[in-house]
């Protein structure tokens, strides 16, 4: 794997060098929230948060077969009335500060297309548009987030293909996925390959071909190269999947590790940011610490890269 990207990658790092300086994008920060009990309130996170977070997925909308039930963790429990209603406030408020508001689909999924259709039909209905007056949070969300890890893969493509469809130019229906690190990625790599998602939030964790450890960041940067690749042909946002799970295998702490892995990834031009997908939010109250990394010397930095990957 290292011999036969290490070419490619020693080829285009001029180029990447170039195109950081002049697209010299700050890149995005985002945020699961909803399985953590201690996570906080959501209205306090993005409060908080202004000019910090641009995106939180809300997890999770899961998925029993063909049907579907929000499950999101003690914020929310459909057989209590109004119970996930009370979410509404806090998502607007958020959607208020600027930041992309998803929901995370999670759970089994088992769809033919014909059950596909008439999911993305009810998620529409209920969470992405008011037509039929309130849906469940009592408010809409601007996109949808695939986060599908068990299950059956079949037909995930079509319900990526028929949310995307309700998109207009007035509203824009945005879709993400959160892969495993490996491609291509059993449950989601058909509907990735729609080319239809906006963000990809790829799980740089809890596996070792790809991710960090204090001793080698080469699985780390190898498995980016790969997936900036593979993306390439997309219109697609590449983001670097982090877990705030402090004993999970591919933790990364927020200094100075994380800075030395984005003046890594910063150097690509479909990278997006950081997506904190798991655990507790260890960066929350440095994520400004986080940010002031992004648009580094990225010259400086190349040189640096390049001998340590050449050392992979």
């Amino acid at each position: 794997m290292a011999a036969s990207l290490r070419p490619l990658f020693l080829a285009i790092i001029p180029l990447l060098m170039i195109s950081s300086l002049i697209s010299s994008s700050e890149g995005a920060i985002g945020f699961y929230w909803g399985q953590n009990p201690h996570a906080g309130n959501l209205t306090e996170i993005c409060l908080n948060g202004t000019g910090i977070y641009e995106y939180v997925a809300i997890a999770f909308l899961n998925f029993e077969g063909s049907k579907t039930v929000l499950s999101i963790d003690d914020h929310c429990n459909p057989s209590i009335p109004d119970k996930c209603a009370s979410l509404g406030p806090m998502i607007d408020f958020c959607k208020g500060q600027g930041i992309k508001v998803f929901l995370s689909l999670g759970g089994r999924p088992d769809l033919s297309p014909d059950d596909a259709q008439k999911v993305a039909e009810y998620i529409w209905s209920n969470f992405l548009s008011n037509h039929s007056g309130p849906g469940p949070l009592n408010t809409t969300v601007d996109g949808i987030d695939f986060h599908i890890q068990s299950g059956s893969k079949q037909s995930l493509d079509v319900l990526a293909q028929a949310l995307s469809a309700y998109s207009t130019p007035d509203r824009k229906v945005y879709l993400s996925a959160a892969p495993l690190c490996q491609i291509p990625d059993y449950y989601l790599d058909a509907a990735i390959k729609t080319g239809i998602f906006d963000y990809v939030w790829v799980q740089f964790f809890g596996d070792p071909s790809c991710e960090y450890s204090p001793e080698s960041p080469s699985p780390l940067f190898r498995s980016w190269i790969a997936w900036s690749c593979y993306l390439d042909k997309y219109d697609t946002t590449l983001f670097l999947g982090l877990t705030g799970d402090s004993d999970a295998d591919g933790y990364i702490p927020c200094e100075p590790l994380v800075g030395e892995i984005h003046r890594f990834v910063e150097l690509f031009p479909n990278y997006g940011g950081i997506m904190m997908l798991q655990g507790k939010y260890y960066c929350l109250l440095s994520s400004e610490k986080i940010r002031s990394y992004v648009n580094s010397d990225v010259m400086a930095y190349g040189k640096k890269s390049m001998n340590k990957f050449q050392a992979i």
